[in-house]
């Protein structure tokens, strides 16, 4: 299943040079694009945290990670890639649009060692969510390389950023597209 992934989502971003991740909120907001962040390091996933802001209907899902060995918290992410990929219709010959695919956000994490996220905590999250449907966290694969995969309930434009201050973050900010 992570191999069709990978090779679904390098096919969607074969297009798409990777850029360095944002360090700072910039509040632009995209519909495509292919970041990389973090650092050559061992890391654990701690937690995944979410908040809304009605305002502008935004969401902002964060990952947590921690150092591998001391579980000091927050200090430095592994290397990761965050790649979107819209929903995907098909158009019939009577003019109906049949959904495909749902968008998806996915990040490829290098290097993870413990996986610490707590499932029923995750479902209380995706329960108060209007953007974010399901959190799929796949198995480790060769050295604890692993993917986490927001399925979305429709499209979004999005503004993935690491904090320069907590750099064990990453921050996925959504918002409805118009």
């Amino acid at each position: 299943m992570f191999f069709i992934l990978t090779l679904l989502a390098s096919f969607a971003s074969a297009a798409i040079s990777p850029r360095p991740i944002p360090r700072t909120s910039t509040r632009l907001f995209v519909d495509r694009g292919l970041f990389e962040g973090g650092s050559p390091v061992s890391a654990n996933i701690e937690g995944i945290r979410f908040s809304r802001n009605p305002k502008d209907k935004s969401e902002r899902w964060v990952i947590d990670f921690s150092d591998a060995r001391t579980r000091q918290y927050q200090q430095l992410a592994p290397e990761f890639q965050v790649r979107f990929s819209p929903m995907e219709t098909l158009r019939t010959p009577e003019g109906k649009s049949i959904w495909l695919s749902p968008p998806r956000l996915i990040i490829s994490l290098n290097s993870i060692k413990g996986n610490y996220l707590n499932s029923p905590q995750l479902t209380k999250l995706l329960k108060k969510s209007k953007l974010v449907q399901n959190v799929r966290v796949y198995p480790p694969i060769e050295d604890g390389d692993r993917a986490i995969e927001f399925i979305l309930k429709r499209n979004v434009l999005f503004e993935p950023h690491q904090p320069l201050q907590k750099e064990g973050r990453l921050v996925l900010d959504l918002k409805p597209k118009n």
